[in-house]
């Protein structure tokens, strides 16, 4: 792809380090802007370089997009304990990129995420005036809903003791606080403020996110929806026709705002 990447590091508000790509057009420089600045959020567990992450960014930074990828606190390169993780945690996460963005290059106006990742990406959208609109994949409408990994843990967690989950044959440490934080966390109020257009993304046969979370969205949200179902792929988007139609939908899409 004819993109650059740029190393980068920001800090939460806990004072973790947290490390980051920024694709751009390979023809960037601070004398020529992007088309606009996108903030993209990795799934529950994943880091900045998985597939649907690392792929999806490269082909929007390729239409001249810049597109800032981050590893969540714990995960992937950024500094932090995974098992102090918690949804109001990921949030900080992402205002601080959100900040990060606006000091060093310009403001972000678009804010993207896979799974877990935009169920972030979605809940903190209607906090910042320069983010025009919002972009979720295969995403959850409850933050909770990834308590399906959980499996027995959840009873330990409900003692509040710290319990343990695998994931794609990760295995995970976390605390109770995750599990009362997301239980917490009231979705549908936050989007009954949420007014700025919003593109959902369903993928057809989901194994880990029905289908029924995409219409949650569309009922939840003030603003302007427009759901697209993704056919013969996966929650990752696994193969390379399913990504490069989910990049084209986005950029159509976009070309709207």
């Amino acid at each position: 792809m004819k993109t650059k990447t740029i190393k980068c590091a920001f800090k939460n508000t806990s004072g973790f380090n947290l490390d980051a790509r920024l694709d751009l057009p390979v023809d960037f420089d601070m004398t020529k802007s992007v088309r606009a600045f996108i903030i993209f959020c990795h799934c529950f567990t994943c880091s900045k370089e998985t597939i649907t992450t690392y792929r999806l960014s490269r082909l929007l930074a390729e239409q001249g997009y810049g597109v800032l990828r981050f590893d969540f606190s714990g995960l992937g390169d950024s500094e932090g304990d995974f098992s102090d993780t918690t949804f109001s945690g990921m949030q900080d996460d992402l205002n601080s990129a959100i900040k990060f963005l606006k000091e060093n290059y310009q403001a972000a106006q678009f804010l993207m995420g896979h799974s877990l990742g935009g169920t972030t990406a979605i809940s903190v959208a209607k906090d910042h005036a320069e983010i025009k609109a919002v972009v979720t994949i295969a995403s959850p409408s409850e933050p909770q809903h990834v308590l399906h990994h959980f499996g027995s843990a959840v009873d330990f967690l409900e003692k509040n003791k710290t319990a343990s989950f695998s994931v794609a044959s990760r295995r995970f440490d976390i605390k109770p606080d995750f599990l009362h934080n997301v239980r917490a966390f009231n979705m549908q109020g936050n989007l009954s403020d949420l007014k700025k257009p919003t593109l959902i993304i369903n993928v057809k046969n989901d194994a880990l996110v029905k289908e029924s979370n995409a219409y949650d969205f569309q009922q939840w949200i003030k603003g302007e929806t427009q759901l697209v179902t993704l056919k013969n792929t996966d929650h990752l988007l696994t193969n390379r026709e399913a990504t490069t139609e989910a990049a084209n939908v986005i950029l159509d899409w976009l070309e709207t705002i």
